[in-house]
């Protein structure tokens, strides 16, 4: 008789080491809490800003990655906070176990690859979200070509694209939509026009069911609460000083009754105010 050995997929979760130099407070409460439920964790030296989530490849499954281009339009006269691509790609093949990493031309940030999955019976397929500023990054390539090529580099992916509002500069989909086990996600749509919300909750619909963030007031940073560090392990939840704070961590408590004691609220109103960005953006995580 043959024993057959349970998986251990391992977490790990990296910072740039900017974060450490300027948010000391922020990375040393982040790694304290990973420390104690013993995810993997680490830093990326010689970036050229914190949030790296946008300039590290992103991860297909296993040890397979893609790095797209990073340059991004909203640093334009602010290149010096551009984290070259080779940077990034160098990065990653020493901190990923046996990298396998694909380098696209397009041009895209890591926030706005945000992964959900549909479950029916026996059958699963991981879906890509993305909102459409992804085909106006590419001016000089058709939609039809992008989504070629991004079908190419996530096979057995279905492909989601929400619609851009235009005055969130990044267009990114880590602020609008969580990942909620199979068939959900958690998705802060209120804060968005009317008519471009319906269009968001219209193409979510078409692959989950949507749960609203429940809040009692929902502002110009509501966004931060879904922008989270979600481990096996672990969830991590941006504060924001406010009293919608206890109500954002409540709703995600009762979402992942599974995560009981290990839910955590980080207080870092000051970089989210300052950059417009939470904790997903701050972290390059993956599982091998």
């Amino acid at each position: 008789m043959t024993m057959k050995v349970a998986e251990r997929f391992i977490d790990y979760v990296y910072f740039s080491g900017n974060l450490k130099s300027y948010y000391p407070k922020i990375y040393n409460e982040l790694t304290e809490i990973l420390s104690k439920n013993k995810v993997s964790y680490g830093v990326l030296h010689g970036t050229a800003d914190y949030w790296c989530r946008d300039y590290m490849p992103v991860q297909v499954c296993g040890n397979s990655f893609v790095q797209f281009q990073y340059h991004p339009d909203y640093l334009e006269g602010l290149r010096k906070y551009e984290t070259p691509t080779e940077v990034s790609t160098k990065l990653a093949m020493e901190k990923i176990p046996h990298p396998l990493i694909t380098t696209s031309p397009i041009v895209a940030d890591g926030g706005n690859f945000t992964f959900g999955a549909i479950k029916k019976g026996r059958g699963y397929t991981p879906v890509v979200i993305m909102t459409e500023k992804i085909f106006i990054e590419n001016p000089n390539v058709t939609r039809e070509d992008v989504v070629a090529q991004l079908e190419s580099l996530f096979p057995n992916h279905r492909l989601l694209f929400l619609p851009w509002d235009k005055k969130d500069t990044c267009g990114h989909t880590d602020g609008i939509i969580h990942a909620v086990g199979n068939n959900k996600v958690l998705a802060n749509l209120k804060v968005y026009p009317n008519d471009i919300a319906v269009k968001m909750r219209s193409a979510l619909e078409s692959c989950f069911k949507v749960i609203d963030l429940e809040l009692s007031n929902y502002h110009d940073m509501s966004w931060a609460y879904i922008n989270m560090i979600h481990t096996k392990d672990v969830i991590i939840v941006p504060g924001l000083g406010l009293p919608t704070d206890e109500e954002a961590l409540k709703h995600i408590q009762n979402l992942f009754p599974e995560y009981k004691g290990r839910i955590y609220q980080v207080q870092m109103r000051s970089i989210v105010k300052r950059s417009g960005g939470a904790l997903n953006c701050l972290s390059w995580t993956f599982t091998i």
